[in-house]
Formats: C-alpha cells, sequence, structure tokens
C-alpha cells in the first residue's frame, strides 16, 4: 500500500477520490472559498514541485506517469508568477 495517495482506513483499498471530494466540498463550503476537487490539487502539487526546482524527471517519479510528456503538459501549468519570474530573469542582460 505504499504506493497509494489515498487508502480507505477501512478496507486497507484504494479509496474513490470521490469520498474525498465530498468531505472537501464541504470544507469550502464553510470556509467560504470556491470549490475544487481533490484531483485539482494533484495540479497544485505538480505546479509548485516545478516552480520550487524539482526536476521533472522526479516530479514524474512521484507522480507515477510512464510519460514526461503527461507529467509536463498535462499536470503542470505556467502561472502568472512563473511568467513574471521568467521575464525577470532577462533583466539587465545584454547581448554582448
Amino acid at each position: 500500500m505504499h504506493d497509494l495517495i489515498f487508502v480507505n482506513w477501512r478496507t486497507g483499498e484504494s479509496a474513490k477520490n470521490s469520498s474525498y471530494d465530498t468531505n472537501l466540498y464541504k470544507l469550502c463550503d464553510e470556509a467560504g472559498v470556491k470549490c475544487f476537487c481533490m484531483h485539482a490539487l494533484w495540479h497544485t502539487y505538480a505546479t509548485r514541485a516545478i516552480e520550487s526546482g524539482m526536476q521533472p524527471k522526479v516530479l514524474q517519479k512521484l507522480l507515477g506517469h510512464a510519460s514526461i510528456k503527461t507529467t509536463m503538459d498535462r499536470y503542470v501549468h505556467v502561472t502568472d508568477d512563473s511568467l513574471s519570474n521568467g521575464m525577470r530573469q532577462f533583466e539587465g542582460y545584454r547581448m554582448v
């Protein structure tokens, strides 16, 4: 079971996202934030991991994807902050 993301504590089997989504929606409503599903956290984790400097192949392995293309094209997103940071990398740089 060490490779499962969510485990049903009663059965030891992998748990369905929908069971967690129901509770997450309730928490979002109580907190007054826009509802999102558990799967959205998968995308957020991938995006933030890359933004923090994690190597793409390490992230691919952690997410269990067979293809780096799945990891980078489907799960990692370009945020406004990452675009701004990318542009700042070239501020002050002059071609000789």
